[in-house]
């Protein structure tokens, strides 16, 4: 066969094909010989959509959600966490005498502190006699993201308890109960918030559990991060006042500040020398041994993000009952828009014009959903997954990248504010009866995209986004649809 002018030819032909949306058509290739002729064929086929909504979802982000936040549309949504601390095992020493330079990439203590505070000192040598310890005081800091929502000048309040039992599953979900973890017993801590303020929310602890911490790593040499753990089962951070924000929660964890004194080996003119902290205080009026350590409930341990929707029954009845018009995806919540892919129509459309499938080729096959614009500010869902429902938590607990076959992404099409997933590969398969294929109804999942030494995969959106997308009763071009356009061989 000679078939070198056909590509040309047929990649004008779909050009033209993917702007229709009319019925069935046909065009018939007259340029080539009987023996090698093509007919390319497109369909519309209009398909059915709604809203649905899932108990939970996996918890497992680069940040933590915190706040409360109401809205007209979707409710009132509180998050809370629960976290593990990094007790950082091998590398906190109370108290730390360790000697380092600027050039170190260890903690310690600096070994121009002396000569910072009088030029006659020379560099520390050594630290000896170490006395006095004392905790200066324990705070729970929240560190958060510039990208906050809701209202920054709304006052607040959170309060800091200590878990009654561990953290100790493989994984958690966004409907977990703190209340089975924590009895709120044990008040480590409470403090009132406005966002406006800083990016950081300063909680204060006890000296006496700033002690119990600290008395940890004195009498534990050569603990571990179970025994850490056994020993502090974590923290419950809840919100316990008002709403206006919810936060994305960057950094969060422990922060200890102590003090103590010590004989610190020097030189005076070449000679050695010591010089006490007493002394130093007396004449300077400053101790040089004053720092501080840092537990972060950070990645490297369990925490479990609590999302919790006030009246929920009651909003995904109003938004569901929406359904003919428009269709959601939002987060923090598990609310999807459920598609269903009728094989059976587009292969019916196929038989219309080709009785033997087996000279059917698809050239393009597209679900294309429309944005529909919304009166709130959320955020619309940049990059959407279409997945099985129930293969949603083996994909984002394993990290899985979508394969084209029975999961897909797209990126929102901002120029005609559509998205349009990519059937192609998987609908040839359903028509040869070959290969894995996908069933006919799938869920719409907001996504974001993660990259890791170049390495990217995606993981469940939970910050604040909604994406309305256009419903069944939408004018004929708003329609959601599969677009399809294949070839037949003569």
């Amino acid at each position: 066969m000679k078939l070198y002018k056909l590509p040309i030819y047929v990649l004008c032909l779909l050009g033209i094909l993917m702007n229709s949306c009319d019925e069935d058509s046909v065009v018939g290739v007259s340029i080539q010989p009987e023996e090698d002729l093509l007919q390319a064929y497109n369909s519309h086929i209009t398909i059915s959509t709604n809203t649905i909504v899932t108990d939970s979802i996996l918890s497992k982000a680069d940040y933590l959600l915190f706040g409360r936040f109401s809205d007209n549309l979707f409710g009132e949504v509180s998050a809370e966490y629960m976290t593990q601390l990094d007790a950082r095992i091998g590398g906190i020493i109370l108290p730390d005498t360790t000697i380092v330079d600027n050039n170190s990439a260890t903690t310690g203590i600096l070994n121009t502190l002396l000569s910072d505070i009088d030029s006659k000192y020379g560099k520390i040598k050594s630290v000896k006699n170490v006395r006095n310890f004392k905790i200066d005081s324990t705070q729970y800091i929240i560190r958060y993201d510039d990208d906050f929502w809701g209202d920054s000048t709304a006052l607040q309040a959170v309060q800091v308890y200590e878990l009654n039992q561990g953290l100790d599953a493989e994984k958690y979900y966004t409907n977990v109960k703190p209340s089975e973890f924590c009895d709120e017993s044990i008040l480590l801590g409470e403090a009132n918030y406005q966002i406006k303020n800083s990016r950081e929310i300063n909680i204060p602890l006890s000296e006496e559990f700033g002690n119990r911490i600290a008395g940890f790593y004195m009498e534990k040499k050569g603990a571990s991060q179970k025994d850490f753990n056994d020993f502090f089962k974590g923290v419950y951070v809840k919100h316990a006042f008002n709403e206006g924000t919810i936060l994305k929660v960057i950094v969060s964890g422990i922060l200890i500040y102590y003090h103590y004194d010590a004989d610190l080996v020097t030189t005076v003119e070449g000679r050695d020398t010591v010089v006490t902290t007493e002394f130093l205080l007396a004449t300077h009026k400053v101790n040089p041994l004053v720092t501080s350590f840092f537990l972060s409930g950070n990645k490297s341990v369990k925490r479990a993000n609590a999302i919790q929707h006030e009246d929920w029954a009651e909003t995904i009845q109003r938004l569901q009952s929406k359904d003919g018009e428009n269709t959601f995806t939002y987060t923090p919540a598990g609310v999807y828009t459920e598609v269903n892919i009728p094989f059976e129509e587009i292969m019916d459309s196929v038989k219309l014009h080709a009785t033997d499938t087996t000279k059917v080729k698809f050239n393009s096959v597209r679900l294309v959903l429309h944005k529909q614009e919304m009166n709130n500010k959320y955020a619309y869902s940049g990059q959407l997954l279409l997945i099985e429902k129930d293969s949603l938590e083996n994909f984002f607990f394993n990290n899985c990248m979508p394969d084209g076959i029975t999961s897909f992404t797209c990126s929102l099409d901002s120029k005609n504010d559509l998205y349009a997933f990519n059937l192609t590969k998987p609908i040839q398969n359903r028509l040869n009866g070959e290969g894995k294929t996908f069933p006919n109804k799938m869920v719409i999942v907001p996504v974001e995209r993660q990259t890791v030494n170049s390495i990217y995969y995606y993981k469940q959106q939970l910050w604040m986004t909604s994406t309305s997308l256009y419903g069944n009763e939408a004018s004929e071009k708003m329609k959601p649809c599969v677009d399809v356009i294949y070839t037949k061989r003569q």
